[in-house]
């Protein structure tokens, strides 16, 4: 008689959704998060989070391997904060103890979603000729990941992370220097993460004057050519572009980027468009490049998925090393 494998669970958190997939099937519902829940404390947001995911693994054991959105030692799963889970607070859990502490019979794999995304980006659209490659999230969080593909390894630091750059102070274009002055999520003021993210949106409107600006109709106002909209789309993806131009003048080995996320998938061809015109400015002594040419890629939705690249790490396709 041949014995079933165990059953599987992918789940990936965001700041804005939960998704759980299942015997194929995937099933989104508001994450936990302070976004969705600005009332609760953080105690109570990480213990939603825990019931979430418990509740999600399969009743006899099986694995459950989840891209989480958090900064996190993807050696040891211990978490050290999430703007858009937790605020500005600060941690050191270890989430994934806890989750095996209290389901001893599950197999849990967790790992940072961007450290997720990275790994099915490398593994479904890069190829083995690429040397390094990186995956800019630009979502209810901003982050970066990279991998060598020659060996496989992603590298972190003593803490294990890599690659926070959303709440590295930003570059804003010269003629609004009003918006340096932006709140991030964090309780920080002037981040990336404060122009550039999903929540940051209606803040930069109102900052560039057109208050009451809704993310959901973005894309609708570029579509129809509204001038405030296309100045609102230049302003967030200045950040952007500058970024991609310091990996590029300091990075030689990184040989392509894929951004995702659900400002950039979600805006589509107006962001590839608008991050276009940003690097085809003239940046010195190199060319910016553009975003449809080689070195980066502004993905399709759906192109990258973090549940599957959470699959793909549980199985080892990237390797964590401290660097």
């Amino acid at each position: 008689m041949t014995r079933e494998a165990p059953a599987e669970v992918g789940v990936d958190v965001g700041g804005t959704w939960l998704r759980i997939r299942s015997g194929g099937a995937t099933e989104r519902r508001p994450a936990p998060s302070l976004l969705n829940h600005p009332r609760l404390s953080t105690d109570e947001l990480a213990e939603l989070l825990l019931d979430e995911l418990l509740g999600a693994a399969p009743a006899d054991g099986g694995r459950v391997t989840v891209s989480l959105g958090a900064a996190m030692d993807d050696r040891s799963g211990r978490v050290h904060g999430s703007a858009p889970l937790w605020g500005e607070a600060r941690m050191e859990r270890d989430l994934v103890g806890e989750l095996r502490a209290r389901r001893p019979e599950v197999g849990w794999h967790v790992h940072n979603d961007v450290t997720c995304a990275l790994a099915d980006f490398a593994a479904s659209v890069a190829h083995e000729g690429h040397r390094q490659v990186g995956y800019l999230t630009v979502s209810s969080g901003i982050a970066l990941k990279v991998a060598d593909l020659r060996t496989r390894d992603l590298a972190v630091d003593a803490n294990g992370l890599q690659g926070e750059v959303g709440h590295l102070q930003t570059a804003v274009p010269a003629h609004l220097p009003q918006l340096l002055g932006l709140p991030c999520e964090c309780g920080g003021t002037g981040h990336l993460a404060s122009v550039s993210s999903g929540p940051a949106i209606a803040r930069v409107a109102e900052a560039l004057g057109t208050p009451g600006f809704r993310a959901d109709t973005f894309a609708d106002r570029l579509a129809a050519g509204d001038p405030e909209a296309a100045a609102l789309l230049a302003a967030v993806t200045f950040p952007v572009a500058q970024l991609l131009r310091w990996l590029r003048a300091t990075h030689p080995l990184l040989d392509l980027v894929g951004i995702g996320g659900g400002v950039a998938e979600g805006l589509g061809p107006y962001y590839e468009d608008a991050l276009r015109a940003q690097l085809a400015q003239d940046s010195g002594y190199f060319e910016g490049g553009t975003p449809s040419g080689p070195g980066v890629r502004v993905l399709r939705p759906g192109e990258v998925d973090p549940i599957r690249g959470a699959r793909r790490m549980a199985d080892g396709f990237l390797t964590v090393v401290t660097s």
